[in-house]
């Protein structure tokens, strides 16, 4: 499992179309679940930052610029999703609400995080329902 940030903006277009974009490679597997974290300054209501996730497949050189065509910025990778699944509103979460202060291991400017195992089954139990 991991963490990704996403802009507010960008939320919809990312589920819409199973793609997103990164500028560096991480060593994601086949079927990992990516959890889609808002940037903070997005979650001003604190309504909960996590609000979707990607069911990762494979990733990709952003060879015929995508990205450049979708956001008006070229990032390096594109990762390719099995699934994409936008929460309920009823179902957005923060980490903190559902690891507690180890979430705060997780806050920082890195595009991609992986999410410790023994954080992962609290996860979980949260999105269960949607995987």
């Amino acid at each position: 499992m991991w963490r990704l940030h996403v802009r507010k903006e960008y939320l919809n277009n990312v589920i819409g179309i199973g793609k997103f974009f990164i500028n560096r490679r991480f060593h994601f597997r086949y079927g990992d679940i990516l959890l889609l974290l808002l940037l903070k300054r997005d979650d001003s209501r604190h309504l909960g930052r996590v609000r979707a996730l990607l069911v990762f497949s494979r990733l990709d050189e952003d060879r015929d610029e995508e990205s450049l065509l979708l956001y008006g910025r070229r990032w390096r990778y594109k990762i390719i999703a099995r699934r994409s699944i936008m929460f309920a509103p009823r179902d957005w979460f923060d980490l903190d609400d559902v690891i507690g202060v180890n979430a705060r291991r997780y806050y920082c400017q890195i595009e991609a995080m992986r999410i410790n195992d023994e954080d992962t089954y609290s996860i979980m139990e949260k999105i269960g329902k949607y995987i």
